[in-house]
């Protein structure tokens, strides 16, 4: 028998409750290093701002109806502007934050396939920014709405956990996309935002065939079909030029959120596993 061959006989091979084990402690490190990191203050003042507002507003001598604060700040701002950028500052740093504080090559010696390395770490940010998103939402619902009879009768009980299920899809997607331009850019937070203001900002609000690329449309499709909406809101959900026979089905919204989630993760998962990368070491080499 040749040395090579003898050499290659005894590579112990990696048991598939290794992995999953070394997954499960990826997994948890990556929520414990979120839950930590650098943005969660940012968020929380950003988080806190439409909440504010919504006090300040019902404090005024003629409030605006609740529903109008409903319409603007949950079914507005959050898929617009709070969800994609929760997205963004956590998906668009899962790998270059590791590169960046010299922690991939420890990431790299586990007994994880690199492939799954990227995929753990996404899977972790998407339910750390869906949790995150989901307070949010929460806070602001409760400061819209507290003291009010709707609070317990239509918000508790059926719009929340609706709203809840559609921003668990839309972060699905947000996170493949800031993901995948992580990986593709250093400017990942210049891209992200790019297309935060121009994709889902600008586009989205165009009656045309190009605005079905986007996460809000979407978003708003899945609103339509599965929130009660309120006659008040008719006025400002006609501002979306979305009538409901020319708009995809709940199950074609929910099937296109996460197949753009799996594709986009896919995507990242395989770049990843070919690309080299250039980590620092404490000599700066």
């Amino acid at each position: 028998m040749s040395a090579a061959a003898a050499s290659t006989e005894f590579v112990p091979r990696r048991s598939r409750l290794a992995e999953l084990s070394a997954m499960a402690a990826l997994f948890r490190l990556t929520v414990r290093q979120l839950l930590h990191g650098r943005w969660r203050i940012v968020l929380a003042l950003l988080y806190a701002l439409p909440c504010a507002l919504a006090l300040l507003l019902r404090w005024l001598p003629r409030p605006p109806r609740p529903d109008e604060l409903e319409f603007g700040l949950v079914f507005n701002l959050v898929p617009h502007g709070l969800a994609p950028l929760t997205a963004l500052l956590y998906a668009a740093g899962a790998i270059s934050d590791e590169v960046e504080e010299q922690t991939l090559t420890y990431l790299l010696m586990r007994s994880i396939p690199r492939w799954a390395i990227y995929v753990v770490k996404l899977l972790a940010t998407w339910c750390v920014a869906t949790v995150l998103v989901s307070l949010a939402i929460t806070a602001i619902d409760l400061s819209i709405y507290a003291g009010t009879t709707e609070f317990q009768t239509d918000i508790l009980a059926d719009r929340l956990p609706r709203m809840l299920a559609i921003t668990a899809l839309a972060q699905l997607a947000y996170c493949a996309v800031f993901g995948f331009i992580g990986l593709a850019t250093r400017r990942s937070l210049v891209a992200g935002l790019v297309f935060i203001v121009v994709i889902e900002g600008v586009l989205t609000n165009l009656e045309f065939v190009l605005r079905t690329a986007t996460v809000v449309f979407y978003v708003r499709t899945l609103i339509l079909h599965w929130i009660a909406l309120p006659a008040s809101m008719e006025r400002d959900i006609r501002e979306w030029q979305m009538p409901l026979a020319e708009i995809p089905t709940a199950s074609e919204a929910v099937q296109r959120l996460l197949l753009a989630g799996v594709i986009g993760i896919a995507l990242g998962a395989w770049w990843f596993a070919r690309r080299e990368f250039r980590v620092k070491t404490p000599e700066g080499s």
